[in-house]
């Protein structure tokens, strides 16, 4: 979306669009894959020389779980800020391309399924558990000298 620097007033401007999912460039035999667009609002201010975007992306995307292959559907946001630098000759900032990578860049690099969410966090509870229980039955205190007089 082209956003004309000479419409950025000084309060800011908002912005609400949507892109396309093809558009990000994720295809079906991609891993993970959008089945939504991408809903996109943007607070967009004028800053000296820059504008900044406060940007919030949602959508909802498909994928299958690392560990066992289970189908996932999941919803999916994101918040980030973008930030323009404006020249004399600078008309219009374009939002879309350096939204698409922001996404590509936040998208989780392995998607488990919910039971498998469910497993790691009751291992990770467990771990937790099993290391406060050994913290106890080793408190000590530091005594340097302790064994002078064993001598």
């Amino acid at each position: 979306m082209k956003v004309y620097i000479k419409d950025i007033r000084s309060e800011g401007i908002e912005l609400h669009y949507k892109i396309a999912a093809e558009s990000i460039g994720l295809t079906p035999d991609d891993i993970l894959q959008f089945i939504k667009p991408i809903d996109v609002y943007a607070k967009v201010e004028r800053v000296e020389k820059t504008v900044l975007s406060k940007t919030k992306v949602s959508s909802r995307y498909k994928s299958f779980c690392c560990r066992s292959l289970v189908d996932v559907e999941r919803d999916w946001s994101e918040e980030f800020v973008l930030d323009f630098e404006i020249k004399r000759d600078t008309e219009y900032i374009e939002l879309d391309e350096d939204i698409r990578q922001e996404v590509i860049l936040s998208l989780p690099i392995r998607v488990l399924s919910d039971e498998e969410i469910k497993k790691e966090a009751v291992e990770h509870r467990e771990i937790i558990r099993k290391f406060q229980q050994s913290d106890k039955k080793a408190v000590r205190t530091y005594q340097p000298f302790a064994d002078l007089k064993d001598i």
